[in-house]
């Protein structure tokens, strides 16, 4: 509607700086999926990516502590609060996803990678959950959250792309959900007002999902 897009235009004018962090910190992290497959020295633009959006997060938050600048407030009645909710949220996915691939709703054990993807998880979370979704929340909340999953859903779409040897695999499955597992992780960091859930939703969700495996997914590792 026009009244909501001038009032989101409005807001965006009234915050240039986190726009602009934002959106230096995502093209590092898309220059980051677009590179990361290459072979030594078309790798090093992947190495700059990460540079640069460590730069630019590093500088947009140095008034601010860690907790502030990635939204891991303290633990209180609040975010425990929806620490059930996120558990139950990331097996729920988890199970579901596993049957999508037609693999045991459970893993019947856990391999080395359970320990690794869970980590990588909730970086993903800390940067996209924890800085952009708070960095855009002046913006509004729905905008927030909306382009949060947006980059994520961008960035996980260039890692499998870029790949030298294309994946025979439904990408819109993969791609749609990581727009909706965004979406919900989100709303829990909304809910909650912390990166916290969601963090431990997405772990969980990586847990369920890949524990089993001897090694995981490209899009796990990049």
């Amino acid at each position: 509607m026009p009244g909501t897009t001038q009032t989101i235009s409005s807001r965006i004018r009234q915050h240039p700086g986190r726009i602009r962090n934002v959106a230096l910190s995502v093209a590092g992290i898309l220059l980051f999926a677009v590179f990361i497959h290459q072979p030594f020295p078309l790798f090093l633009p992947a190495i700059g990516g990460l540079a640069v959006t460590a730069l630019v997060i590093g500088f947009s938050t140095r008034h601010m502590t860690i907790r502030e600048a990635f939204g891991i407030g303290r633990l209180n009645r609040r975010i425990l609060l929806y620490t059930l909710p996120a558990v139950l949220l990331g097996v729920l996915l988890g199970i579901f996803t596993r049957n999508r691939f037609e693999l045991t709703l459970i893993p019947a054990g856990f391999a080395g990678v359970v320990f690794v993807a869970p980590l990588i998880g909730a970086f993903e979370e800390v940067v996209f959950r924890g800085y952009i979704q708070g960095q855009l929340r002046p913006v509004g909340m729905i905008f927030s959250i909306v382009s949060a999953s947006s980059v994520h859903t961008c960035y996980k779409l260039l890692v499998i792309l870029t790949l030298a040897i294309p994946l025979q695999f439904d990408f819109f499955f993969l791609i749609f959900w990581t727009f909706v597992g965004g979406l919900l992780f989100g709303t829990l960091r909304e809910l909650s007002g912390s990166a916290i859930p969601p963090i431990i939703a997405h772990a969980v969700f990586d847990i369920v999902l890949y524990g089993g495996l001897a090694t995981a997914p490209v899009w796990v590792w990049s």
